[in-house]
């Protein structure tokens, strides 16, 4: 299997989880940072609410669906469902199951508009989980205020900067002042590394 690390927009896209044990919980808690459009089907879970559905799978569950996460312990059951959703075109990750699955889960690391997926290939998910605790430690608290002002200034710069090599340089260097703390506007932040 070769993966490449794709980043998607689910926005608009159907999930479906089959399954409701603790791994099951675990990727609803991940897709829910991204979207509302889930549904569960497990005999048995802890989660609650309308997108739960507490009953066996059936075929029919597939209707609609553009991804499928299946953490059920039958192994029979995941087996019969990575089949149908291949027969549907159906993205689907089977847990614990690298040669079920059209795409692997990633360790994920989400804080406001950073997202970053860790991946051994399904080689060793603990090493990612770990990796992931690491770098989760290295991010800044506000990391969310320093992305959302840097989105206004990549609106703002190419009127003060014409030139594209110019205007990277520009953004490494408000990036670092935004990472330090700098608290002036950004009108005054692009102007003093301008005129520098």
């Amino acid at each position: 299997m070769t993966l490449f690390p794709f980043f998607e927009d689910i926005e608009n896209k159907n999930i479906l989880i089959v399954g409701g044990g603790k791994v099951a919980c675990e990727k609803y808690d991940k897709l829910k940072m991204f979207t509302n459009r889930i549904k569960v089907v497990a005999q048995e879970t802890q989660l609650s609410g309308d997108f739960v559905y507490k009953k066996s799978f059936e075929d029919s569950d597939l209707e609609g669906i553009d991804i499928c996460i299946v953490a059920t312990s039958d192994r029979e059951l995941n087996r019969n469902i990575a089949s149908l959703c291949n027969a549907k075109a159906i993205k689907v990750n089977v847990v614990d199951h690298k040669e079920l699955c059209s795409f692997i889960f990633p360790s994920l690391v989400k804080k406001g508009n950073l997202c970053i997926g860790i991946s051994t290939s399904g080689s060793s998910p603990i090493y990612s989980k770990t990796l992931r605790e690491q770098i989760e430690q290295c991010i800044p608290d506000d990391i969310e205020m320093v992305l959302d002002r840097m989105e206004g200034l990549r609106k703002k710069v190419p009127e003060e900067v014409s030139k594209q090599s110019d205007r990277a340089k520009l953004y490494k260097n408000l990036l670092l002042k935004l990472l330090d703390g700098t608290a002036c506007s950004d009108e005054e932040l692009i102007h003093e590394l301008l005129e520098k």
